[in-house]
This record gives C-alpha cells, structure tokens and sequence, in this order.
C-alpha cells in the first residue's frame, strides 16, 4: 500500500521525535546542570514508542518510497527503541558513577547533552535501517549509526585506553562501511535501481529463458547471468565484511576485545547490542532478495539460486567459527569486559545459524523467511523468525547484565592511615571483584546470575528457548546440493557445534556465578552506580522471567516479523534494468524475440 507525503511524514515520526529530541539534548548541555540531557532522551524515546504502537496487520506491508513499514520493521523498531531507553536509564548510571569519582561541577556538567543527544540519533538511524526499501537509505542508516558511535566512544573516556578504542574502532569502521558500499554498489550493478524491490525483481528474473523485450532502442534485462556470476561472489564477500564487522564476527572480530576495554561499561553495552541488531536487518535485507515473495507462487531462480547457495554457505561457515573462537577466547579472559566482549563474539555465531537456516531452506523451497504459519508450533520456527527470538533475548539479558554491573560502581576503597588524603576508588573489572557478591549485595547477585543462566541457555530461561529454536531450524533443513556432501549433513554439523560451544560458555558464564555464590572478599561494592541503572537491571530481570513463564508473545511477534520481511519484494512492480544498445545489438535482440537465434 502506496502512501501520500503526509502519511510518510506520520510513518517517520517516531524517528523525528528522536532527531528533536536530540536537538533539544544538546540545547541542553549549555543550559541545564546535572544528567537534563538523559532526562530529555529517556522521554524523547517514551514518546517515540507511544507512536510507533500501530504494527500493521499481518502480511501487510506499507510502503511510501524508500521505507517500507510491515512486521518486520515494526519488530526492529520497537526492539531499539526499548533497548535504546534501558541503555538511556544505563547510560546516566555510568555518567553518575563517573561523578561520584569525580566530584568537579565541570565534569557534572561535561557532555551530558552531547552524549544523550548522539545517542538518540544513533537510535533513530538504526530504525532507519530497519525500515530502509532503498540502498541509499540503507547507507545513510548505517552512517547514522557508525558517526554517533565514534562520538560517544570518545565523549565518554578520555585517558590514553579510551582514545585507543575510539580510534581502533574508527579506522576498522570506515574499511567495514567501505566495504559494504561496494556491496551496495554491486547490487545496484544488478537491479540498474537503488530500490530494493527492483534489485529483488531483477535477481530472481536472471537467468530465465523469456527472451529480453525490445522497447525502440532500449532492451530490457541486459544483466547476463554470466555478468551476475562476477558479481555476486563479490557483493556478498564484502556485504559479509560490512556485517561481520558490526556483529563482531570472524574475520572481522578481533577489535571487540580490545574496544570494550579501553571504554566506558555503558559504552561496551551499546557494542554489545545496537550494532549487533543492524547486522541482522542488513544481512537479512541482503536474502531477502533472493527470495520470492509469499505467496506468489513464484519459484527461486537460477542467478538467486546460486546467490542463496554461497550465501547459506559462507555463514555456517562462519557461524561455527565465529562462535567457537569466541568461547574459546572468553575461557582465557579476566577481564570483565573484555570477557563479555569475546562472549558477544560467540552470541553473534549463534545469531547467524538462523540466518544461514533460512537461506538454505529458500533454496529446497521448504517455506518463507520465517515460518509457514503464524500459527505454527512455537518450537518449530524457521530461520529468520528464530534469529529475531534470539535476538531479543540476547539483548534483554546482554543489557540488563551491564546494568547491574554499572550499578554495583566501585569496590570499597583502602584507606590509608598515613594519609588524608581520599583515596581513589577502584571500579569493578575482574571476575576476582564480584567475589562475594551474594553476601554484599544479594538483590543485585541474583540478577546477575539470571542474566548469566539465560546468556548459556540454561532452562527455562529465554536463552534456552532461542538455542533450542536455532538448532531446531538448523535440523529442519532437509537433504540437497551442497558444495561437498549433503545440505542436511552441513546443519546437523552445525547444530552439533552450536551444542558444544553452549557448553564451553557455560563454563565461563558458571565461573562467575561461581564467584558471586562461592567465594569471599574482604572487600565489598560500594552500588553507587545510581538508581536509573538499578532500575534498569531490575526491569531486564522482570521481562526476562515474564518470557521465561510465557515465551509464546515473543515467539509469535518474532514468526510474524520473519514471514512479513519477504512479503514486500512483489508489493510494488519496478522494470529490470535498461541500457543503452548499438542498433547490431538491438539486431541480434530483435532475431532473439523472432526465435531465429
């Protein structure tokens, strides 16, 4: 369904609530005092949900020029912007946390605005990408992520580790979007359009043996196979890049570590989460043009053919070591963030397994993006639809465990009797730290505990429910081509590895329990990291257990999310790509339509 200017501008208007509301954070960082820029964001992103309430009814698609609104979108969007204002109430813990080290009315007064403000033009182009239907839009999405991340990785920290992340991270993500430009690009070599229902059309149109139509000295569907096969392998090699490198996936993994080190904790929950959901919308948007729509009756052809072909097995390929080497780097690690940052390596394996599931069983034509049904079984989602249920579930208990850790803030100080001198407090960092923790502070172990359980897939938490969707789709996958033994052999493979590196993070995420539960200090934790962060973690440990006691609501908007995403390619009828032709070739064109040749 087409829409009028008006209607777009209403569309747009959760994500115009953000960009004033980001205006008016950083009007308020030059008139306000203590944490105005926070407030503003927190209430910026309530009023933003209020109007984004409608989700469109299921299978029906919006569409008003480059943005589409349908169920997928819709989860999208109101998966960051509830994330997006846990992360605010997270945000402003950390900032007070910061001020109880440093008690200066300049640094109470420093960045509060610009930070809130940045913050929610990251949030708003992350919807962005969420509803893009057109590559440029896309791009200017992702930018629009990418820039406030660089920002607020510098407002926040800025000692010489601080200034090393921001940098590591800035030079890795301009060779990540240069990358993912050239995908870009090489699409729009494909589909002749910036729209994606036109390159969607174009790709699942190649190879067919309709002979191409001649309109005056214009032939229509120029795009050879043969021209498509140079450039498919190297459009979804550096798509990949682009995505690996914002979910922090091999081979583009290795700054994560580092990164979430040299940043503030607040700043390591944004990596942890944000980039991670504008992986999956790019990614999935990337299959979904191959795909035909619901319904249509339509089947996949050759050039898409071969496109879901490479594409289900580059990302087993990397799923499985994505996912291995990130457990295996988290077993080595000490560090707080350091090791929750190769965890959040591990998690984006797992997240690509659903994706790898989907295409492949796109290619045996075994059902759309996310299922058959809306009313199908709660265990037996499909790829795209277990992704998004993962998804959620990994960001709720991601969010919610760097929450509670800025609330715990810092570690009682040792104060020295020689000295008058304040001592400078110490923040948490170690596993070592979090020792005892049940005894200091055993409202705030608990959670912890719960978000670790449920980030190793311990029943019945949610975590469980997502591994156990994943590897369900994964095994659905029947018999067929693959580029060595059989398709059904590659997914019993992969669900078997992601078994096995459940149970390696098991061990790490156990050591930490193990910590809190079994061990003792002499020193306790001082919990001064503000309520809005306590709060924070206590909300994330609510929603967690409500789906833990009824995970149906969320499997259900996640089935409808992932059968709505492929419902738009047909919604609108573009024309293939044209070109320019000599009149020899339009010759030949025209003995082709004849039959003669």
């Amino acid at each position: 369904m087409m829409t009028t200017s008006l209607e777009t501008f209403l569309l747009l208007s959760p994500e115009i609530t953000l960009f004033l509301a980001a205006l008016i954070a950083y009007l308020a960082a030059a008139f306000s005092g203590l944490r105005a820029g926070w407030l503003v964001a927190v209430t910026g992103l309530g009023i933003a949900i209020l109007v984004s309430g409608n989700q469109p009814d299921s299978g029906e698609a919006i569409s008003s020029g480059p943005i589409t609104i349908d169920g997928f979108s819709f989860y999208i969007r109101l998966l960051t912007y509830t994330t997006g204002l846990v992360l605010a109430l997270i945000q402003s813990g950390d900032y007070w946390k910061s001020a109880v080290q440093d008690d200066s009315s300049q640094h109470k007064r420093r960045g509060t605005g610009e930070e809130a403000g940045t913050f929610l033009i990251l949030l708003a182009g992350l919807s962005l990408v969420g509803l893009a239907n057109d590559l440029v839009l896309l791009f200017i999405g992702l930018e629009l992520v990418s820039i406030p991340t660089y920002i607020l990785l510098a407002l926040k920290r800025t000692d010489a580790a601080g200034q090393e992340a921001s940098l590591k991270y800035f030079f890795l993500s301009l060779v990540a979007s240069a990358l993912f430009l050239y995908s870009l690009a090489c699409l729009y070599g494909l589909g002749g359009s910036t729209s994606l229902l036109a390159i969607g059309n174009q790709i699942q149109s190649l190879g067919s043996i309709a002979p191409p139509t001649i309109e005056g000295s214009i032939v229509v569907g120029t795009i050879t196979a043969s021209m498509a096969a140079v450039l498919l392998p190297v459009m979804l090699g550096t798509a990949l890049a682009g995505v690996a490198f914002r979910m922090a996936a091999v081979p583009m993994h290795f700054y994560a570590p580092d990164v979430y080190e040299g940043t503030s904790t607040s700043n390591a929950a944004v990596l942890s989460t944000l980039p991670k959901i504008a992986g999956i919308v790019m990614l999935a948007r990337i299959i979904a043009l191959a795909i035909p729509p619901l319904g249509s009756g339509q089947t996949v052809g050759p050039v898409a053919e071969i496109l879901l072909l490479q594409t289900w097995h580059l990302i087993a390929i990397v799923a499985a070591v994505t996912m291995t080497v990130g457990n295996c780097m988290a077993l080595l690690q000490n560090n707080l963030r350091r090791l929750l940052a190769c965890s959040s390596i591990a998690h984006a394996g797992y997240l690509l397994v659903g994706l790898a599931a989907v295409t492949a069983a796109a290619t045996s034509e075994q059902g759309p993006l996310g299922g058959e049904s809306i009313t199908a079984n709660a265990l037996t989602l499909d790829g795209l639809a277990s992704t998004l249920f993962y998804l959620a579930t990994y960001v709720l208990a991601t969010v919610g465990l760097f929450g509670g850790l800025i609330y715990l803030g810092h570690r009682w100080p040792e104060w020295s009797t020689s000295s008058n001198k304040r001592p400078r407090l110490e923040e948490i960092e170690t596993v070592d730290d979090l020792n005892g923790l049940s005894t200091t502070n055993p409202v705030a172990a608990f959670c912890l505990a719960t978000f670790l359980l449920s980030l190793a897939g311990i029943p019945p938490l949610p975590g469980f429910w997502g591994k156990l969707s994943l590897v369900t789709s994964s095994l659905s996958i029947g018999s067929g081509d693959a580029a060595f033994g059989d398709r059904r052999a590659w997914f019993i493979g992969l669900s078997i590895v992601l078994v096995l590196n459940a149970a390696i993070a098991a061990a790490y995420y156990l050591r930490l329990i193990t910590a809190m539960y079994f061990k003792s200090t002499d020193k306790g934790v001082q919990a001064d990291g503000g309520l809005s962060s306590g709060l924070a973690m206590v909300v994330c440990l609510i929603v967690l257990l409500s789906i833990s006691i009824r995970p149906r609501g969320l499997f259900t908007s996640a089935l409808r999310a992932g059968n709505t995403l492929s419902g738009n390619i047909a919604t609108e009828t573009m024309p293939p790509q044209t070109t320019q032709i000599s009149v020899g070739d339009a010759m030949i064109a025209s003995e082709i339509q004849k039959g003669n040749r």
